[in-house]
Protein backbone atom coordinates (compact mmCIF):
# COMPACT_ATOMS: atom_id res chain seq x y z
CA UNK A 1 0.00 0.00 0.00
CA UNK A 2 1.55 3.09 -0.82
CA UNK A 3 0.23 6.22 1.64
CA UNK A 4 0.84 10.01 1.84
CA UNK A 5 1.32 10.43 5.90
CA UNK A 6 0.63 13.95 7.12
CA UNK A 7 1.87 14.27 10.45
CA UNK A 8 0.99 17.60 12.65
CA UNK A 9 4.63 17.62 15.02
CA UNK A 10 2.90 19.84 16.95
CA UNK A 11 -0.43 17.49 18.31
CA UNK A 12 -0.04 15.82 21.43
CA UNK A 13 1.28 18.54 22.78
CA UNK A 14 4.76 17.77 20.56
CA UNK A 15 4.24 14.07 20.46
CA UNK A 16 3.93 14.25 16.55
CA UNK A 17 7.16 15.66 16.67
CA UNK A 18 9.15 12.59 18.75
CA UNK A 19 6.76 9.69 17.13
CA UNK A 20 7.07 10.38 13.46
CA UNK A 21 9.75 8.80 12.21
CA UNK A 22 8.24 5.71 14.68
CA UNK A 23 5.63 5.86 12.50
CA UNK A 24 6.97 6.28 9.53
CA UNK A 25 9.15 2.66 10.27
CA UNK A 26 6.03 0.58 12.33
CA UNK A 27 3.69 1.08 8.95
CA UNK A 28 6.76 -0.29 6.97
CA UNK A 29 6.92 -3.21 8.86
CA UNK A 30 3.30 -3.60 8.39
CA UNK A 31 3.73 -3.46 4.25
CA UNK A 32 2.99 0.29 4.10
CA UNK A 33 5.05 2.48 2.41
CA UNK A 34 4.54 6.35 3.63
CA UNK A 35 6.02 9.29 2.55
CA UNK A 36 6.12 11.73 5.20
CA UNK A 37 5.03 15.34 5.39
CA UNK A 38 5.16 17.58 8.67
CA UNK A 39 2.65 20.26 9.14
CA UNK A 40 3.81 23.62 10.05
CA UNK A 41 1.24 25.65 10.65
CA UNK A 42 -2.94 24.42 11.39
CA UNK A 43 -3.22 25.75 7.33
CA UNK A 44 -0.73 23.18 5.90
CA UNK A 45 -2.79 20.14 6.89
CA UNK A 46 -6.17 21.36 4.46
CA UNK A 47 -3.58 22.23 1.79
CA UNK A 48 -1.44 19.09 2.30
CA UNK A 49 -4.41 16.65 1.60
CA UNK A 50 -5.07 18.45 -1.19
CA UNK A 51 -1.76 18.10 -2.72
CA UNK A 52 -2.01 14.55 -1.53
CA UNK A 53 -5.11 13.85 -3.38
CA UNK A 54 -3.32 14.79 -6.45
CA UNK A 55 -0.91 12.22 -6.38
CA UNK A 56 -3.36 9.52 -6.47
CA UNK A 57 -1.63 7.65 -2.82
CA UNK A 58 -3.60 4.52 -2.15
CA UNK A 59 -4.37 6.42 1.63
CA UNK A 60 -3.71 9.78 2.90
CA UNK A 61 -3.02 8.86 6.58
CA UNK A 62 -2.99 11.68 9.20
CA UNK A 63 -1.22 11.40 12.62
CA UNK A 64 -2.50 14.09 14.71
CA UNK A 65 -5.70 14.85 17.29
CA UNK A 66 -9.01 15.96 16.62
CA UNK A 67 -8.05 19.73 15.53
CA UNK A 68 -5.45 18.04 12.88
CA UNK A 69 -8.39 15.48 11.79
CA UNK A 70 -10.46 18.83 11.22
CA UNK A 71 -8.15 20.34 8.56
CA UNK A 72 -7.58 17.52 6.84
CA UNK A 73 -11.37 16.66 6.18
CA UNK A 74 -11.85 20.25 5.06
CA UNK A 75 -8.78 19.46 2.64
CA UNK A 76 -10.86 16.46 1.70
CA UNK A 77 -14.02 18.07 1.17
CA UNK A 78 -12.57 21.07 -0.70
CA UNK A 79 -10.84 18.68 -3.16
CA UNK A 80 -14.16 17.30 -3.91
CA UNK A 81 -12.72 14.05 -2.13
CA UNK A 82 -10.61 10.78 -3.42
CA UNK A 83 -8.32 8.34 -1.86
CA UNK A 84 -9.38 7.37 2.20
CA UNK A 85 -8.14 9.13 5.10
CA UNK A 86 -7.13 7.17 7.42
CA UNK A 87 -5.93 8.42 10.90
CA UNK A 88 -3.39 7.96 13.60
CA UNK A 89 -4.44 9.09 16.96
CA UNK A 90 -1.63 11.32 18.83
CA UNK A 91 -3.83 14.27 19.98
CA UNK A 92 -4.76 15.25 23.34
CA UNK A 93 -8.81 14.02 22.79
CA UNK A 94 -8.85 11.97 19.74
CA UNK A 95 -12.43 11.99 19.78
CA UNK A 96 -13.23 10.74 16.10
CA UNK A 97 -10.79 7.99 16.21
CA UNK A 98 -13.28 6.97 19.17
CA UNK A 99 -15.75 5.80 16.54
CA UNK A 100 -13.22 3.24 14.74
CA UNK A 101 -11.67 1.98 18.22
CA UNK A 102 -11.80 1.98 22.02
CA UNK A 103 -8.22 1.52 21.54
CA UNK A 104 -6.43 5.19 21.74
CA UNK A 105 -3.02 4.34 20.81
CA UNK A 106 -1.19 4.80 17.74
CA UNK A 107 0.58 1.25 16.60
CA UNK A 108 -3.14 -0.06 16.93
CA UNK A 109 -4.41 2.47 15.12
CA UNK A 110 -1.15 1.68 12.32
CA UNK A 111 -2.30 -2.20 12.64
CA UNK A 112 -5.98 -1.42 11.94
CA UNK A 113 -5.16 0.61 8.97
CA UNK A 114 -3.15 -2.03 7.32
CA UNK A 115 -6.12 -4.55 7.81
CA UNK A 116 -9.12 -1.94 7.00
CA UNK A 117 -11.36 -1.31 4.01
CA UNK A 118 -12.74 1.82 3.22
CA UNK A 119 -16.08 2.69 4.11
CA UNK A 120 -18.47 5.93 4.25
CA UNK A 121 -19.01 7.68 7.06
CA UNK A 122 -21.26 11.48 7.60
CA UNK A 123 -19.45 14.44 8.15
CA UNK A 124 -20.77 17.80 8.68
CA UNK A 125 -21.19 21.27 7.94
CA UNK A 126 -21.67 24.76 9.07
CA UNK A 127 -21.53 27.81 7.28
CA UNK A 128 -18.89 27.31 5.03
CA UNK A 129 -16.40 24.45 6.81
CA UNK A 130 -16.89 21.07 7.71
CA UNK A 131 -16.80 18.48 10.58
CA UNK A 132 -16.01 15.73 11.55
CA UNK A 133 -16.96 14.94 15.25
CA UNK A 134 -18.45 17.27 16.99
CA UNK A 135 -19.36 21.37 16.61
CA UNK A 136 -19.99 22.83 19.90
CA UNK A 137 -21.65 26.74 21.26
CA UNK A 138 -21.53 28.01 24.19
CA UNK A 139 -19.68 26.80 27.24
CA UNK A 140 -17.82 23.64 25.44
CA UNK A 141 -16.50 26.48 22.62
CA UNK A 142 -14.96 28.45 25.76
CA UNK A 143 -13.42 25.51 27.15
CA UNK A 144 -12.31 24.62 24.17
CA UNK A 145 -10.46 27.96 23.50
CA UNK A 146 -8.94 27.90 27.29
CA UNK A 147 -7.50 24.14 26.42
CA UNK A 148 -6.18 25.25 23.63
CA UNK A 149 -4.25 28.04 25.30
CA UNK A 150 -3.04 25.35 27.57
CA UNK A 151 -0.07 24.21 26.06
CA UNK A 152 2.28 23.60 28.97
CA UNK A 153 -0.31 20.53 30.11
CA UNK A 154 -1.32 17.27 28.09
CA UNK A 155 -3.77 14.67 28.59
CA UNK A 156 -7.91 15.09 29.50
CA UNK A 157 -6.61 16.97 32.63
CA UNK A 158 -5.97 19.90 30.55
CA UNK A 159 -10.00 19.77 29.56
CA UNK A 160 -10.66 19.54 33.19
CA UNK A 161 -8.96 22.99 34.37
CA UNK A 162 -9.95 24.61 31.45
CA UNK A 163 -13.62 24.20 32.75
CA UNK A 164 -12.98 25.29 35.93
CA UNK A 165 -11.58 28.51 34.70
CA UNK A 166 -14.27 28.80 32.84
CA UNK A 167 -17.20 28.07 35.02
CA UNK A 168 -15.39 30.84 37.84
CA UNK A 169 -14.47 33.80 35.69
CA UNK A 170 -16.82 33.44 32.52
CA UNK A 171 -19.83 32.26 33.00
CA UNK A 172 -22.11 32.98 30.51
CA UNK A 173 -26.11 32.43 29.42
CA UNK A 174 -27.11 34.05 25.80
CA UNK A 175 -30.14 34.06 24.41
CA UNK A 176 -30.56 31.73 21.16
CA UNK A 177 -33.27 30.63 18.23
CA UNK A 178 -32.87 27.18 17.50
CA UNK A 179 -34.47 25.92 14.10
CA UNK A 180 -35.06 22.64 13.65
CA UNK A 181 -37.75 20.31 11.27
CA UNK A 182 -40.26 22.86 11.69
CA UNK A 183 -39.93 24.09 15.22
CA UNK A 184 -38.37 27.12 16.87
CA UNK A 185 -36.69 26.79 20.20
CA UNK A 186 -36.18 30.16 22.03
CA UNK A 187 -33.85 29.93 25.15
CA UNK A 188 -30.81 30.93 27.25
CA UNK A 189 -28.08 28.42 26.82
CA UNK A 190 -25.20 26.95 28.47
CA UNK A 191 -24.25 25.15 25.43
CA UNK A 192 -25.54 23.46 22.36
CA UNK A 193 -23.66 20.40 21.17
CA UNK A 194 -24.21 18.99 17.40
CA UNK A 195 -22.72 15.92 17.52
CA UNK A 196 -21.50 13.47 14.85
CA UNK A 197 -19.53 11.18 17.28
CA UNK A 198 -19.76 10.16 20.84
CA UNK A 199 -17.95 12.59 22.70
CA UNK A 200 -15.83 15.65 22.86
CA UNK A 201 -12.86 16.85 25.09
CA UNK A 202 -11.57 13.15 25.39
CA UNK A 203 -14.29 12.08 27.90
CA UNK A 204 -17.08 14.04 27.87
CA UNK A 205 -20.12 11.49 26.56
CA UNK A 206 -22.19 14.54 24.95
CA UNK A 207 -24.34 12.01 22.61
CA UNK A 208 -23.32 8.29 23.38
CA UNK A 209 -25.59 6.97 21.07
CA UNK A 210 -24.55 8.68 18.25
CA UNK A 211 -23.75 6.63 14.62
CA UNK A 212 -21.64 8.27 12.14
CA UNK A 213 -23.25 6.54 9.16
CA UNK A 214 -27.10 7.25 9.99
CA UNK A 215 -27.22 10.58 8.21
CA UNK A 216 -28.37 12.43 12.12
CA UNK A 217 -26.91 14.99 14.29
CA UNK A 218 -27.54 13.80 17.79
CA UNK A 219 -28.14 17.23 19.56
CA UNK A 220 -27.99 18.60 22.85
CA UNK A 221 -29.46 21.60 24.49
CA UNK A 222 -28.09 22.26 28.03
CA UNK A 223 -30.27 25.65 28.84
CA UNK A 224 -29.33 28.33 30.86
CA UNK A 225 -27.96 26.64 33.95
CA UNK A 226 -26.41 28.01 37.65
CA UNK A 227 -22.64 27.24 38.05
CA UNK A 228 -23.94 24.65 40.98
CA UNK A 229 -26.09 23.26 37.71
CA UNK A 230 -23.25 23.02 35.56
CA UNK A 231 -21.37 21.41 37.90
CA UNK A 232 -23.85 18.90 38.59
CA UNK A 233 -24.52 18.13 35.27
CA UNK A 234 -20.52 17.45 34.37
CA UNK A 235 -20.70 13.86 35.98
CA UNK A 236 -23.26 12.69 34.48
CA UNK A 237 -21.77 14.04 30.98
CA UNK A 238 -18.85 12.04 31.64
CA UNK A 239 -21.03 9.08 32.40
CA UNK A 240 -23.48 10.01 29.58
CA UNK A 241 -26.79 10.36 31.95
CA UNK A 242 -27.51 13.74 31.12
CA UNK A 243 -30.09 13.48 28.90
CA UNK A 244 -33.63 13.82 30.01
CA UNK A 245 -32.76 15.53 33.16
CA UNK A 246 -34.10 19.27 33.89
CA UNK A 247 -33.06 21.82 31.61
CA UNK A 248 -31.88 19.05 29.33
CA UNK A 249 -32.91 19.10 25.75
CA UNK A 250 -31.75 16.09 23.03
CA UNK A 251 -33.24 15.63 19.52
CA UNK A 252 -31.83 14.20 16.72
CA UNK A 253 -31.81 16.04 12.83
CA UNK A 254 -30.26 16.58 9.29
CA UNK A 255 -30.25 20.57 9.73
CA UNK A 256 -30.60 22.91 12.43
CA UNK A 257 -30.38 26.98 12.35
CA UNK A 258 -28.62 28.73 15.61
CA UNK A 259 -29.09 32.29 15.91
CA UNK A 260 -28.40 34.74 18.50
CA UNK A 261 -27.96 38.52 19.03
CA UNK A 262 -24.72 37.98 21.23
CA UNK A 263 -21.93 36.55 19.48
CA UNK A 264 -21.47 33.34 20.53
CA UNK A 265 -18.50 30.84 20.39
CA UNK A 266 -18.20 28.28 18.56
CA UNK A 267 -15.79 25.20 17.92
CA UNK A 268 -15.57 22.65 15.87
CA UNK A 269 -13.75 19.28 16.75
CA UNK A 270 -12.06 21.19 18.96
CA UNK A 271 -10.91 24.07 17.11
CA UNK A 272 -11.82 27.64 17.48
CA UNK A 273 -14.32 28.39 14.59
CA UNK A 274 -15.86 31.88 15.65
CA UNK A 275 -15.72 34.00 19.06
CA UNK A 276 -19.46 35.58 18.53
CA UNK A 277 -21.02 34.26 15.69
CA UNK A 278 -24.42 35.68 15.01
CA UNK A 279 -25.87 32.52 12.67
CA UNK A 280 -25.45 28.94 12.28
CA UNK A 281 -26.56 26.36 9.49
CA UNK A 282 -25.71 23.63 9.99
CA UNK A 283 -26.58 20.26 8.09
CA UNK A 284 -25.38 17.10 7.51
CA UNK A 285 -23.97 15.39 4.42
CA UNK A 286 -25.26 11.71 4.89
CA UNK A 287 -21.77 9.11 3.78
CA UNK A 288 -19.99 11.82 2.13
CA UNK A 289 -16.73 11.53 3.54
CA UNK A 290 -14.61 8.21 3.26
CA UNK A 291 -12.27 6.50 5.59
CA UNK A 292 -10.19 3.73 6.28
CA UNK A 293 -11.93 1.95 9.69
Amino acid sequence: MRASLIINPAAGRGAGQTLGSAIVEFLAGLGIVAQPHYSRAADDVGLQVKQALATRADVIIVAGGDGTVHAAVNGWMQAGGGAPLAIVPIGTGNDFTKMFSSKDNWRAACARIAQAKPCRVDVGRCNDFYFANSLGVGFDAQVAMAANRMQWLGGNLVYGLALAKILLFQHRLPKVRVCHDGEALHTTITLISVSNGRSEGGAFLLAPDAKINDGLFDVIVAQGLSRLGILALVPRVLRGSHRGRPGIIDFKTDRLLIESEAGLPVHADGEIRYTDAKCLDIEILPQRLTVLA
